[in-house]
């Protein structure tokens, strides 16, 4: 078989020539030639097809060089070429996202799951998205979808997960069919990890880890510059992982996520107050003026210090970053476990994610991102979006 090497270098040059359009506000076809040390007539040949399928748009007339010579013309990626669907399924709600092909929110959504069967939130997936190509006015309407998944995936599977029973159907086979475009699926907590190194990390950052605080606890892992998976997409599970913990439980072996994760301090909390349910605001206000309270907090803090320290201690990240809602909730929280972690020696900047519930979405728009336009293995700095921030 016969390798057109002329036609990869070309299929390859394309993909850089758009990464370009991603990772700079404005450019112009002799800026690109330059950043990628390609001849002009090569990049201007790709430009022209690239402006003919619609991915650019032109900014303004830039300014002549000293010498002279025609203005270029200043171009960017052109944010409305197509849209991108992510859905996040909850304990009893779902929240929705879709975004322009730049990564800005166009909305963001949560609604209640009235009836948690997959087949009746597999409905509400695709009133979604068909309210929004009814209104969609992009180039070429919706292009990808992706899933956020409390739970361990792998290869586009979900191989596990405490709540969503899928019934042996196969989410990525369904849509893929439906809508005739690319379906991809990840873990929530992999997922804040792409988050943040494609909305917000440094270029300088190449290896860092997100620690999500949720129903459950997992660390995402983004290892030079790309997502480690591990074996069958187990890595990171560090709510699984055993800790002894001395405060009544005899000594015994249990999970970390059991002592420690939202799910596990609300259920305690219920417990100490003989409560049936608890909202977020009653939380709050236990936490700052329940004695009680504040010690189930104090201890279950003690032991995500100590779960988070192991963590970065084995996977060794220049950044560190917690997407937890209850840190949100209630800030001292995070101050706290911040504290702490110095105190043990962490060597990384310890961080926030503010707008947890966003993250995981955002991560999931990324992917999908990359996939539909095949620039997987490429860096794309997309656009960073308001309702999101980190904090020190």
């Amino acid at each position: 078989m016969t390798i057109d090497h002329r036609n990869l270098s070309r299929i390859n040059n394309r993909k850089l020539v758009l990464q370009q359009l991603f990772n700079n506000k404005e450019t112009s076809r002799a800026e690109i030639a330059r950043q990628l040390h390609l001849n002009k007539s090569t990049v201007s040949s790709i430009y022209s097809e690239l402006d003919d399928e619609g991915f650019i748009e032109e900014v303004r007339q830039g300014e002549s060089t000293s010498s002279g010579g025609r203005k270029p013309h200043l171009v960017c990626l052109n944010h409305n070429y197509g849209f991108f669907a992510s859905f996040s399924i909850g304990t009893s709600y779902m929240a929705s996202m879709f975004n322009y092909t730049n990564g800005e929110i166009i909305q963001y959504n949560r609604q209640p799951i009235e009836q948690f069967d997959i087949l009746n939130i597999m409905q509400m997936i695709k009133k979604e998205i068909k309210k929004m190509q009814k209104v969609d006015q992009t180039g070429h309407g919706l292009l990808a979808i992706g899933f956020s998944i409390h739970g361990i995936v792998y290869q586009n599977k979900v191989l596990d997960s405490p709540f969503l029973e899928l019934n042996g159907i196969d989410l990525q086979e369904y849509f893929e069919k439906e809508f005739a475009v690319p379906v991809v699926l990840e873990n929530e907590a992999n997922l804040a990890a792409v988050f943040e190194k494609d909305y917000y990390a440094a270029d300088n950052i190449s290896d860092l880890i997100t620690i999500s605080i949720h129903r459950g606890i997992g660390v995402g892992v983004i290892a030079n510059g790309s997502l480690y998976r591990g074996n069958r997409g187990m890595a990171g599970e560090i709510g699984r992982t055993l800790m002894n913990d001395h405060a009544g439980n005899g000594h015994k072996l249990v999970k970390v996520e059991s002592l420690c994760s939202e799910d596990a301090i609300i259920n305690q909390v219920k417990e100490v107050k003989g409560l049936k349910e608890i909202d977020s605001d009653q939380l709050v206000k236990l936490y700052h003026y329940d004695s009680q309270v504040l010690r189930i907090f104090d201890h279950a803090m003690e032991l995500i210090a100590e779960a988070s320290y192991n963590a970065i201690v084995s996977f060794g990240p220049q950044e560190v970053y917690f997407n937890s809602t209850l840190f949100e909730d209630i800030p001292e929280l995070f101050k706290q476990v911040q504290g702490k972690l110095i105190e043990m020696g962490a060597f990384s900047p310890i961080k926030m994610i503010k707008g947890a519930r966003m993250a995981s979405l955002l991560g999931a728009s990324s992917l999908a991102i990359h996939q539909a336009l095949n620039l997987e293995d490429f860096q794309l700095k997309l656009q960073w979006p308001n309702e999101v921030e980190n904090i020190d």
